[in-house]
């Protein structure tokens, strides 16, 4: 299991913050209006990015991944911050971008 942890803690932090960059970029583009289908195949993407999200922050609370090698535990608290903060907009339909 320390060996997973080991392993999990060298990733964890990088996959959120391309989650978040990715999720951000995505939904920052708007779908086809016109276009039902796009526009719900767009928002599903989106939803499916939070999840995604919301499964790597759950990952990491779970295994108390200590913080990477250089990145101070502010660091990392203001990562999940924003990480936080793209979820709660997301649900409350705010376009934080």
């Amino acid at each position: 299991m320390s060996r997973l942890r080991s392993r999990l803690s060298a990733e964890i932090d990088r996959a959120i913050e391309r989650v978040i960059s990715s999720y951000q970029a995505f939904a920052a583009s708007a779908p086809i209006a016109t276009d039902a289908k796009n526009f719900a195949a767009h928002h599903a993407a989106c939803k499916a990015a939070l999840a995604h999200l919301d499964l790597l922050l759950k990952i990491a609370r779970i295994t108390e991944v200590p913080t990477t090698e250089g990145q101070s535990d502010d660091d990392r608290l203001a990562l999940v911050a924003a990480a936080r903060a793209a979820v709660c907009a997301d649900e409350t339909g705010e376009d934080d971008t």
